[in-house]
């Protein structure tokens, strides 16, 4: 039976929860559990542990999900839940219980009043109305703040229409200037379009016209060959004509027939007698004087013979020469018929040529006279186009001389209006905080007010020009602070428009600002990347300077700048390109990316992956030891952004892993043998952590004041070997020799977050040593501010409080970088270089309106710079500051030897408008006017023509070349001549210094040393204690010319 009606009671309680079931999705949307579980928790239905389940569970994110697992809690208790819950429907949501029971609620909270007594439900009433009245409470809050809002943003309107009235002045202007450019341009593509047509007219002429030329010359040379063959046919043809008439005189002159008969005849007779003596001769009985006879004439016989054959020897001999004589002469004859044809062939070819020169010399006359001719008609149109032009410019100059007059004034009256409106806010708040704010109407003019209060008599301790008039005078806007109004309102007036007293006041904000800057190393952890510890030291004048909400709104600004993200050696944010292994990606989680894995390398090795948490997501997405990181694409602090860890260092690598949010990409590449070498780099020394760029500093850091243990130097370089040493917030450098470019002594330095603190604190102690000078520039630049904004609103980004805070801080440090180089050199450990450019830490960002942000990004706080080293091997060129110097120093460098060595550039004399065209085309890095329309010169191709000969330019030109020569990979030498008190007099003793007064060149000499802190590069200075005389100075200068030419060329490419 028990078992029964227990079963009777579960089902009693599963039938009442399936009504509740029923409505469970419209319970559940309009419920809110922070309501009931108070009531749940004094009926004795949840306990502790449920109650902080339903509202701090972190996997019940919205208000349906914690109003389910209440009714499933409620569920578990069974009938008795039930009856409670409905209760507390009945209580609080009447319309839910109606909904769920069907009956109309009656509030009897019967279940308080068994569990508790009539106490009990007292009390928890009693509860509820004390709840309800703290609400009603902070409505009637919330209504004033609403209504205060209101004026405010009442007060900011009729300002931003102001505003938009100027803006509107300025659009109009615009669209001026912009429909003029758009005339200009189209007339500009016209002339283009005409320039265009009439060179191609004059190109398709000139072709034709070379095309003619061409042509007339292939037949002049084709003429010139035909004439040649003519010649040498008709000297062929005389040779023929010549060998035929020998032949014709040798066939006339040869024997007739009758001759050669008779001499055959004469033959044969011959022969009849010869053989008749022959047979006389015939052997016989002779007698002996027959004998005697016949050997006597066979003697004679025999010397006859001798004689003939010696005879006929001769005449052979003779023959033969003869032969050979007739031989020569013929080939002689050959050889000379061959010369002449030479000859006349030579003689007509020279003939040929003389033409063919005189022909070509008429061209060129020709074509010299259109020349002249052109230039002539081209002259004409350039000085008639000039004319034209400098005729239209100054039209148009006056025109807009004119606009620019007509808009300063109309803007000029918008800022009266403004300034106007904002002196009715300030009265009006004023008089509030007195307690008459519902006696003054909100369009009450100064001028009523003025008469209201009444003018101020001479009781009242202050001179007729404090009257009233001094309050609508907008002559000289001035920086004002609301004052303590506990007297009368008139007295108030008077001390709030007062002058003087804001001298004492500036200062003391000046100083109170950076006071707030206490570094301490233990913050400084790179487990939070935050800002140093910043102290507020409590002082009696804080209300006088500044109030509470200023300096939250300036610290908060400084803050940033640990905030951002670290220093970056290169910039590139795009994937990589061209990688050596296929690139891989990931979706991970940012939250616990960081703590998942280890890093290791920097900017110049690569960002790698040494360690992973085993068991963790970021194991289980596939990362592994030796992945070499490529891009991150994801949420980095709120922003969607793609940062390459490729190139970026160890310190913004742990920096942007530690701030991502949300799934990120993560790409990445296999590059186990990179990470095995830059494992054994490490082991063997080689390399510390893969960083590696160098930097200049801009400030001096101390091993004792700056808890840090390397002293380095302002303008000192050094290499920055591992931007996270030992995990903390420094950075391990060495120093560079300067003539091998080689690591020497090593320490570590600050951070750039924590250096830009330090700089900070720096320039506040060189500004708090100023006298009553520097007190008076103070002055005259707070006097540049706008005045005070009406009621701050409750949103700091929008606050106009800040934009104050932001525009007083940038005109500080604006100061800084003008003032007098005197407060630098108070201390030599104080010295910083106030460098003009943006945060070189900062990375591109889309637009956004946080005023915080448009003014981390405008101030020079700036304590590194990023150098390259390069190396020069030819002869440097010489500049010297103070330029007035210059030509002296040249003139007693050349007097006294240095002409092997050193030389000065010789420069190109030109005429006005040929020094108007090099200015066009290529800087010129130094000119002066030598006469009427005439100009020396000196332009990069000069120095380096001075320095192929091996020696050093030595140039009388200003400092504002520098850049212009660095583009041109020219690296001078910069020779700074610091100037003193003490020996100018010196100077102006042997050197002929043109200056009307030691005072004025001192401050020019100053002005020179500020200059040398924008230059890219090095320069050397000669102190003023180390020379006596000129000779010391011309010495040391020449050798510190030398020591520069051995050093390492560091520049600053963000610069140029």
């Amino acid at each position: 039976m028990e078992n029964g009606g227990s079963m009777n009671l579960l089902d009693y309680g599963e039938a009442s929860w399936e009504n509740a079931e029923k409505n469970r999705y419209i319970l559940c949307r309009f419920i809110n559990p922070n309501k009931l579980t108070s009531y749940l928790r004094q009926c004795k239905v949840i306990d502790e542990q449920d109650e902080d389940e339903v509202l701090n569970s972190r996997l019940l994110e919205s208000k349906v999900n914690r109003a389910g697992r209440l009714l499933d809690i409620l569920h578990t208790k069974g009938e008795r839940g039930y009856v409670v819950f409905l209760e507390s429907l009945e209580l609080y949501y009447p319309d839910l219980y109606k909904l769920v029971t069907g009956k109309e609620p009656t509030r009897r909270c019967s279940t308080i009043v068994v569990e508790e007594g009539q106490e009990g439900l007292i009390q928890f009433l009693m509860n509820e109305v004390i709840k309800l009245q703290q609400q009603s409470r902070a409505k009637d809050v919330q209504r004033v703040d609403s209504m205060t809002k209101c004026r405010t943003l009442e007060d900011e309107h009729k300002k931003l229409r102001r505003a938009n009235q100027e803006l509107h002045t300025f659009q109009e202007r615009y669209n001026k200037m912009k429909e003029e450019r758009n005339n200009y341009n189209d007339e500009l593509i016209k002339v283009k379009d005409d320039n265009y047509q009439l060179a191609m007219r004059f190109a398709q002429l000139s072709e034709e016209k070379n095309m003619a030329v061409m042509r007339s010359r292939d037949l002049q040379l084709e003429i010139d060959q035909l004439k040649h063959k003519l010649n040498k046919v008709e000297e062929e043809c005389k040779m023929e004509r010549r060998q035929s008439l020998k032949l014709k005189n040798d066939i006339e002159n040869r024997p007739r027939k009758e001759q050669i008969f008779e001499l055959e005849r004469e033959n044969e007779v011959l022969k009849i007698k010869l053989q008749e003596l022959q047979c006389i001769i015939q052997p016989g009985p002779l007698p002996d004087s027959d004998k005697a006879i016949l050997d006597i004439l066979e003697h004679d016989r025999q010397e006859a013979l001798e004689d003939r054959q010696e005879l006929v020897n001769r005449l052979y001999n003779l023959h033969e020469e003869v032969r050979q004589a007739e031989e020569l002469r013929d080939k002689y004859l050959e050889e000379k018929e061959d010369l002449e044809l030479k000859c006349s062939t030579l003689v007509k070819d020279c003939e040929m040529y003389k033409n063919r020169m005189n022909t070509v010399m008429v061209q060129l006359e020709e074509v010299e006279r259109e020349r002249d001719q052109a230039f002539k008609s081209r002259d004409d149109a350039q000085h008639l186009v000039s004319q034209c032009l400098i005729d239209k410019d100054k039209y148009r100059k006056q025109i807009r001389e004119l606009e620019e007059k007509s808009d300063e004034l109309q803007i000029e009256i918008v800022r009266k209006e403004a300034k106007i409106v904002n002196l009715e806010c300030k009265l009006r708040r004023m008089v509030k905080e007195n307690g008459l704010d519902q006696s003054l109407p909100r369009d009450i003019t100064p001028l009523i007010i003025a008469q209201h209060f009444g003018q101020p008599d001479g009781n009242t301790g202050g001179p007729s020009e404090d009257s009233g008039e001094d309050i609508v005078d907008d002559q000289e806007p001035k920086l004002q602070r609301r004052c303590n109004l506990k007297g009368r309102v008139s007295t108030n007036l008077k001390l709030f428009f007062k002058i003087s007293h804001g001298i004492l006041l500036f200062k003391n904000i000046l100083c109170k600002i950076v006071s707030f800057f206490t570094i301490d190393d233990h913050d400084l952890d790179m487990s939070s990347y935050g800002p140093s510890s910043i102290h507020s030291s409590s002082s009696s004048h804080q209300s006088e300077s500044m109030d509470s909400y200023d300096l939250e709104q300036v610290n908060n600004i400084f803050r940033k700048f640990s905030l951002e993200r670290p220093f970056r050696p290169s910039l590139t944010s795009g994937p990589p390109q061209n990688p050596l292994r296929p690139v891989q990606s990931l979706l991970l989680s940012g939250e616990n990316l960081l703590s998942d894995v280890t890093l290791i390398g920097g900017n110049d090795s690569g960002i790698f992956v040494s360690s992973v948490q085993s068991g963790s997501e970021t194991e289980q997405a596939g990362v592994k030891v030796g992945h070499h990181l490529l891009l991150l694409e994801g949420s980095v602090r709120g922003e969607a952004q793609s940062v390459a860890l490729d190139t970026c260092t160890k310190e913004e690598a742990h920096w942007t892993l530690q701030r991502c949010t949300g799934q990120v990409h993560l790409h990445y590449k296999s590059n186990y043998d990179g990470y095995r070498r830059l494992l054994k780099d490490i082991e063997d020394g080689t390399v510390v952590s893969g960083d590696s760029f160098y930097i200049r500093l801009n400030l001096n850091i101390s091993s004792q004041l700056d808890n840090c243990s390397l002293n380095v130097r302002c303008d000192e370089v050094v290499h920055v070997l591992d931007t996270m040493h030992q995990g903390k917030c420094e950075w391990l450098c060495a120093r560079v020799d300067p003539f091998t470019n080689k690591d020497t002594e090593k320490g570590t330095i600050p951070s750039y977050s924590r250096a830009q603190q330090l700089l900070l604190v720096k320039i506040q102690k060189l500004m708090c040593r100023g006298g009553r000078e520097e007190v008076d520039t103070l002055q005259r630049l707070r006097n540049t501010l706008q005045p005070e904004e009406p009621t701050p609103s409750q949103d700091p980004k929008s606050s106009p409080r800040l934009s104050r805070a932001s525009v007083f801080i940038f005109q500080l440090l604006q100061f800084v970088s003008r003032v007098d180089n005197k407060y630098k050199r108070m201390n030599s450990n104080e010295r910083v270089r106030i460098v003009n450019g943006g945060n070189p830490s900062s990375v591109s960002r889309p637009d956004t309106s946080d005023p915080e942000s448009d003014l981390t990004k405008s101030l020079n706080l700036i304590p590194y710079s990023l150098v390259t080293p390069q190396q020069c091997q030819r002869k440097r060129p010489v500049l010297f500051t103070p330029n007035i110097l210059a030509k002296t120093i040249v003139q007693k460098f050349l007097n006294l030897g240095g002409a092997m060595e050193f030389n000065i550039c010789k420069p190109d004399i030109v005429t006005k408008d040929e020094f108007l065209m090099k200015q066009k085309i290529e800087p010129i890095i130094y000119s002066k006017e030598k006469q009427a329309c005439t100009y020396e010169c000196i332009t990069p191709e000069n120095i380096e023509a001075v320095a192929f000969k091996n020696k050093h330019c030595l140039l009388e030109a200003d400092l504002s070349c520098v850049k212009d020569l660095l583009r041109r990979e020219i690296y001078p030498i910069v020779i700074f001549i610091k100037i003193c008190e003490r020996n100018i007099k010196k100077l102006s003793r042997r050197l002929p210094l043109r200056v009307d007064s030691e005072e004025e060149f001192l401050k020019m000499c100053r002005s020179k040393e500020k200059e040398l802190e924008t230059l890219p590069c090095l320069y050397a200075g000669v102190e003023p204690d180390c020379w006596g005389g000129v000779e010391d100075l011309v010495r040391i200068i020449k050798d510190k010319i030398f020591e520069e030419q051995k050093k390492t060329v560091w520049v600053e490419q963000d610069l140029l």
